[in-house]
């Protein structure tokens, strides 16, 4: 991860969350910013379930071009490819 390009996001901790942070960050002789990419890291594995979620895939239809996707959304969401069941798209 020390080669990809990052991000930057400004964001608002609570004190107790600063002091937490510093600690760690000098017991783990980590930087305060790696401490808070792990805290992140681990908090979207515990989540992946959620990001899987397929209505997440009609973000942005409009730009594939869906026109039907208020009449056909269950087969564009559930219905990836013709050989997920019997029915066709």
């Amino acid at each position: 991860m020390k080669d990809e390009i990052k991000i930057r996001k400004q964001i608002y901790l609570e004190p107790k969350q600063n002091e937490q942070i510093k600690l760690l960050s000098a017991r783990q002789n980590k930087t305060e910013a790696q401490i808070i990419r792990e805290a992140i890291n681990h908090y979207l594995t515990e989540n992946k379930k959620e990001l899987d979620d397929p209505i997440l895939e009609l973000i942005g239809m409009v730009k594939n071009e869906t026109c039907d996707g208020s009449t056909n959304h269950d087969q564009d969401i559930y219905l990836k490819k013709n050989e997920d069941t019997h029915e066709t798209r």
